[in-house]
């Protein structure tokens, strides 16, 4: 494993609750401008500042059993809220950010996610660096995040195949996206047409004020992608942990089957011969639409 990789990028005592807050405004002002409205931007740093646990750590906690002090990599690890999280939970926990969302490639920017990470611990053990060219050793991590990064990166089919490599054998790859075949797109906060053709998707967004700067960097995954993306690198044992979760509604096990959805699945399930068939086109339509892309992949041990 790299030292350098893992030491520290910044020096220094780590900032307070306060200058958290200001160096996150300031942030969300300067790289979400016209991505995001005012409101929208408020309202998120208000949810990032309340330090609580990341939903995709108690996803992780809920379905992967991590050893003791597991190494963990939060690839696209953002301000840190995933790092510092695992770390209070006693995991040893690294992230790398290639700070490349939005608009930041701009020279006017000064506050990005990396440098405001590097500065809430005293010794940050953040590294830049893209997910395509990951700066560590094979079986180095028990652990590697991806929440809300593979449809941001350059080269999807590299960067799973980088997380596989750093990966300890039985070590787990939590995957997590948006499903571009929702109508909805996650970043702008706006209606959006299924697989919205970039040029229409821009011309549209225009329209409505918002600089199309970000749409460019998205690759559109959908449930179906993410499948097929470890598949072709080679994973064999992988858990879609929406579709699971929904079918558990649909059969009556764990959180009660309250959704629409979930109701009408049981009530034709429970026709005499329709139970399987009803089921499996429940996981279809899960695979297909419902929710985002939610997957835990195991290498091969």
């Amino acid at each position: 494993m790299s030292q350098g990789a893992l030491g520290r990028i910044a020096t220094g005592m780590a900032i307070n609750q306060g200058q958290f807050v200001d160096l996150l405004t300031e942030h969300r002002r300067q790289n979400w401008n016209r991505i995001q409205t005012p409101a929208w931007q408020e309202r998120i740093v208000r949810g990032l500042a309340q330090h609580q646990k990341p939903r995709a750590l108690s996803r992780i906690n809920a379905n992967i059993a991590l050893p003791p002090g597991a190494m963990v990599l939060d690839l696209g690890s953002g301000i840190g809220n995933m790092v510092l999280a695992c770390r209070k939970q006693g995991l040893r926990a690294f992230g790398v950010e290639p700070d490349r969302i939005g608009l930041n490639s701009s020279s006017s920017v000064s506050a990005t996610a990396l440098g405001i990470a590097s500065q809430r611990l005293e010794q940050p053990p953040f590294a830049a660096a893209t997910g395509e060219q990951l700066p560590f050793a094979d079986a180095t991590f028990d652990l590697v995040v991806m929440d809300q990064v593979i449809e941001h990166v350059a080269n999807q089919e590299q960067v799973l195949a980088e997380s596989i490599r750093v990966l300890k054998p039985g070590g787990a790859l939590y995957v997590a996206c948006p499903n571009y075949l929702r109508f909805h797109e996650s970043h702008y906060k706006v209606w959006f047409l299924p697989l919205f053709p970039k040029f229409l998707g821009a011309f549209y967004l225009r329209l409505r004020g918002r600089d199309p700067a970000l749409l460019r960097q998205i690759i559109y995954t959908t449930n179906w992608r993410v499948r097929k993306l470890l598949a072709a690198a080679g994973i064999r044992r992988f858990v879609d942990l929406n579709c699971e979760e929904f079918l558990d509604k649909c059969r009556g096990q764990g959180a009660n089957a309250s959704s629409r959805k979930a109701k009408a699945v049981v009530a034709i399930a429970g026709i005499p011969g329709l139970s399987s068939l009803m089921l499996r086109a429940a996981s279809f339509y899960v695979r297909l639409r419902e929710g985002g892309s939610e997957m835990v992949a195991y290498k091969d041990a």
